[in-house]
C-alpha cells in the first residue's frame, strides 16, 4: 500500500478519535502506530509498518495489551528480480511493565507472544507462506499529553520463523495512545 495513505489514516484518525477519548478517562486504552519495520536479513529493504492496539492497566506499574500488526512489503532490493517481497503480519498480546518517571510519562517494557503469517513472494518462482507463534520484546516510553492523549516512542524485536531461517524485525514506532 502508498506511504502516504497510511500517514493520512495515522492523522486523521488521531485527531478524530481525541474528541471520543476525551469523553471519558479509564484503565482500558488504545492506540495506533506507525514506524521503520527493518529485518535482519540483507536480502530484503526496509518498509512503512503499522500496529493497531489496546489495552488494560492493572496498576500504575503493571498492564495487559493486545493488537494487530503490519510490517508491510519488505521489498528485496538488493537481488537481479527485484519484484520480489516479504510481506509478514501478526496478532500479538503482552504484559507491560512500567516504570513511571514523573506525573506525565513513564518508560516500559513489553514482553509477548506474536502469532504471525509471512509471505514470500518471488515472481519468477512463485510464494511460499508460513505461520507460527513467537515470543517477541519491546522497550520504549510515553508521555502523557492529557488525560486522555499520550504519544508513545518504541523499539519493538519480533522474530518470524520456525527456528530454521528465522528472521528478526526491529519495528521502530511513534504511537497515538486514547485513554476511555
Amino acid at each position: 500500500m502508498n506511504t502516504k495513505y497510511f500517514i493520512a489514516v495515522f492523522f486523521i484518525t488521531s485527531l478524530g478519535a481525541t474528541s471520543i477519548a476525551a469523553a471519558s478517562a479509564g484503565d482500558t486504552y488504545g492506540g495506533i502506530s506507525l514506524g521503520k519495520a527493518s529485518p535482519s536479513s540483507s536480502i530484503y529493504g526496509s518498509a512503512i509498518g503499522w500496529k493497531i492496539f489496546g489495552g488494560y492497566t492493572f496498576s500504575d506499574i503493571l498492564a495487559v495489551e493486545g493488537g494487530y500488526t503490519s510490517f508491510a512489503e519488505m521489498n528485496a532490493p538488493y537481488r537481479i528480480n527485484k519484484s520480489a517481497f516479504l510481506e509478514s503480519t501478526g496478532f500479538e498480546i503482552a504484559a507491560v511493565g512500567k516504570h513511571i518517571i514523573n506525573s506525565q510519562s513513564f518508560l516500559f517494557g513489553k514482553v509477548g507472544l506474536l502469532a504471525w503469517n509471512s509471505k514470500v513472494t518471488d515472481p519468477g518462482q512463485g510464494s511460499d507462506s508460513s505461520t507460527g507463534t513467537n515470543i517477541f520484546l519491546s522497550i520504549g516510553g510515553q508521555y502523557e499529553v492529557s488525560d486522555t492523549l499520550a504519544v508513545r516512542g518504541s523499539w519493538d524485536r519480533y522474530t518470524i520463523g520456525d527456528g530454521n531461517g528465522d528472521a528478526n524485525i526491529n519495528f521502530l514506532t511513534v504511537s497515538t495512545v486514547f485513554d476511555f
